[in-house]
This record gives structure tokens, C-alpha cells and sequence, in this order.
């Protein structure tokens, strides 16, 4: 009876580890509001959303992208991610495209819930947010490692 009763608690250990260890890799998520169409999207469609190449979603529908504030981890990771470009990278980037008027960069947001906010009040808006801060306002279109 005792033995049992020690694999039953080992077991009960090993299942919340590793359910709290898939939370804690979960990664960056990248989400819209809960009635986007999309059931996904990729990173080829993100980047081309990110860096003003295009500003519709890949159903022609249009998008208001959010960005993390600069120095977020969750950013960095993000864009490391889907254009390999870090910060300083980026603000070169969109400081040629703002000088020569072809495109304005991601509105800009203070923390994961500023985001899921918006995302969740916006049916245009995509945003990203740290895969630990998740719930159900807003919907996963994809998980960044």
C-alpha cells in the first residue's frame, strides 16, 4: 500500500513538472483578436507584416501590427526569430523607411498585457506577448520558440 501510494505521488510530481515546464518554454505567441478567420500564419507572413511590406493579413483583411517596447526580451526574441535583425538592426531599418515615407513601424506597446488588450478590443490588430502571459481574450495564430 505505501508503495503505491509513492508511485502515485511520483507520478502526480512528474505531470505538474512537466506541465509547468511546457508553459515556461512555451516561447513568444503570436496573437489577434478571438474572431480573426486566420487559423495561422507564418513567419514569412509576419515578417512582411513587421518590417511595412505589406499591411493586411494574408486573407487581404487589414492589420494594425503591436510591438513590444524597445529592450523587451520578448521583442528581441521576436524579431531575432522572424528577420534575424536585432535592435539596433531594426531602428536603421525603419529610420530609411520613415525618412523616405514608405512605411510606419508597429505601434508601439509597454508590456505583454497592453498588448493583449488592444488585441483583444481590435479585430485588425496582431500582436506578439510572452507564451506565460496567454488567456483566452485573444487568439494563437503561431508559437515562436
Amino acid at each position: 500500500m505505501r508503495m503505491s501510494l509513492i508511485k502515485w505521488s511520483s507520478l502526480v510530481s512528474l505531470i505538474l513538472f512537466l506541465s509547468v515546464s511546457s508553459v515556461a518554454q512555451a516561447g513568444v505567441a503570436v496573437i489577434a483578436h478571438p474572431n480573426n478567420p486566420l487559423a495561422g500564419i507564418t513567419q514569412e507572413q509576419l515578417a512582411r507584416i513587421y518590417l511595412g511590406k505589406t499591411s493586411e493579413f494574408p486573407n487581404g483583411a487589414p492589420v494594425t501590427a503591436l510591438d513590444l517596447r524597445e529592450g523587451s526580451v520578448t521583442r528581441t526574441k521576436f524579431y531575432k526569430s522572424i528577420t534575424d535583425k536585432n535592435e539596433a538592426d531594426l531602428k536603421a531599418y525603419w529610420s530609411r523607411l520613415l525618412f523616405t515615407g514608405k512605411a510606419q513601424p508597429p505601434k508601439e506597446m509597454n508590456d505583454d498585457e497592453a498588448v493583449k488588450d488592444w488585441v483583444s478590443k481590435n479585430p485588425d490588430a496582431l500582436g506578439y506577448v510572452d507564451g506565460k502571459s496567454l488567456d483566452k481574450s485573444v487568439k494563437v495564430l503561431l508559437i515562436l520558440p
